[in-house]
């Protein structure tokens, strides 16, 4: 065909009107299957490259990879999050990849919302960062065994999802014996926001080793909340409001444990003399608390890189099936224990 192919080109071609080839074309969502694909195909074998979505679709391969990252009202992005988004950054651009990020409003993601992107041609796969649920409705099913949606720092391989995350029982594990070690018998543990898939595997975890050294009979749980400050120093006064108090606490993540960490110092304990204090995460500012925080350091840049390489291995069909990748943490021991 001579000149620039037009939607009515595809128009005249498919029978359809040209509202209806636009919207195979830009939101494809809004058509039957059978309409988009009949458009698709005219649209390759007539060369239409109106605009990227439509170019993307017909050479079914844009270099770019869309990381959602869950927002909450009146939260700062979680400083994990945007370690793991370095990590896929940084193998992204070494593989010649370019990253879009998509605001999600929830850690519920619906398959439709996910795959949209790969539908219309706008991205060649997508990372979930922290989604605790997929609800899949009319999920995009491509020829793959498996989507190009990767799930990190949570597992949905039962959801038939390949994901990436840190192992968390190991490192509460590894918590509960340091502070064992030191010869704490009395704990607490500061939790985080109860219905979180990351305070039920840390909190099961913490327990579940306990009972085995003999010591979770005097476990005390403190309420916190939301993985901030905020929630440490309530629980911190929960905490100096106990009549026995326990000499090791144990925090479900490094923001609880610096919240704690500096009530009780205001309250006048010292750490660790009076109380040993541990968290989670391995964030940078923990070696500049004073004293500085023991924590378990999840590889969370690590993790973004591995991801990227495992999406790479959807696209060469090296993954077909659901993989599950855990990485070790590192157990940081410093002054608060």
């Amino acid at each position: 065909m001579n000149g620039r192919v037009k939607l009515s080109d595809i128009s005249k071609k498919t029978g359809l009107n040209v509202s209806t080839v636009s919207r195979a074309l830009s939101n494809p969502e809004r058509v039957s299957e059978e309409t988009r694909l009949l458009v698709q195909e005219v649209a390759a074998q007539l060369g239409y490259v109106g605009n990227a979505a439509a170019r993307n679709l017909i050479l079914g391969k844009t270099d770019t990879i869309m990381v959602l990252i869950p927002t909450f009202p009146g939260q700062p992005i979680s400083p994990v999050f945007t370690e793991v988004l370095r990590g896929i950054c940084e193998e992204a651009e070494s593989h010649g990849l370019s990253v879009m990020l998509q605001q999600n409003l929830s850690q519920a993601v619906s398959s439709d919302d996910a795959t949209k992107f790969l539908r219309t041609g706008t991205v060649d796969g997508v990372l979930l960062l922290a989604a605790e649920k997929w609800t899949s409705h009319h999920a995009f099913r491509p020829k793959e065994h498996v989507l190009p949606v990767i799930s990190v720092l949570n597992d949905l391989t039962s959801y038939g999802l390949v994901s990436v995350v840190a192992e968390e029982k190991q490192a509460f594990s590894e918590i509960v014996d340091h502070l064992a070690a030191r010869g704490h018998r009395h704990f607490a543990f500061v939790s985080g926001p109860r219905e979180t898939i990351h305070e039920q595997i840390r909190f099961q975890a913490t327990t579940s080793h306990l009972k085995r050294l003999g010591l979770l009979a005097d476990l005390v749980r403190l309420e916190g909340g939301p993985f901030d400050l905020q929630s440490g120093k309530r629980a911190a006064q929960a905490f100096l409001k106990l009549r026995t108090r326990p000499t090791a606490v144990i925090c479900c993540s490094d923001s609880l444990a610096f919240g704690f960490l500096h009530e009780v110092q205001n309250a006048g304990l010292k750490v660790p003399a009076d109380v040993a204090i541990a968290g989670y995460d391995g964030l940078d500012y923990t070696a500049f608390t004073t004293p500085a925080l023991t924590t378990s350091s999840q590889p969370s840049s690590e993790m973004g890189c591995v991801a990227v390489r495992m999406l790479g291995d959807i696209w060469n069909k090296k993954i077909l099936n659901p993989t599950l990748a855990a990485l070790a943490p590192s157990l940081l021991v410093r002054q608060s224990t």
